[in-house]
């Protein structure tokens, strides 16, 4: 598989997988996480998130870009 493709197909999945855990959370604790946390909290949680399951697909994949 080519660099270029690898690095495609880790993005995607990482979109695919962070929505997917996205709406399930805010499926479940929509109003409690809106009443509970402030803006920016919820900003660097979801930034954390992302950058955990980016890292994850890219060492899956074997993508030397991180």
């Amino acid at each position: 598989m080519g660099s270029k493709l690898r690095q495609r197909l880790a993005a995607l999945v990482t979109t695919v997988i962070f929505g997917f855990i996205l709406w399930k959370i805010l499926e479940r604790t929509f109003v409690v996480i809106w009443v509970q946390t402030p803006w920016w909290g919820l900003l660097i949680m979801l930034l954390v998130l992302y950058f955990l399951i980016s890292y994850s697909i890219n060492r899956l994949f074997g993508s030397s870009d991180s």
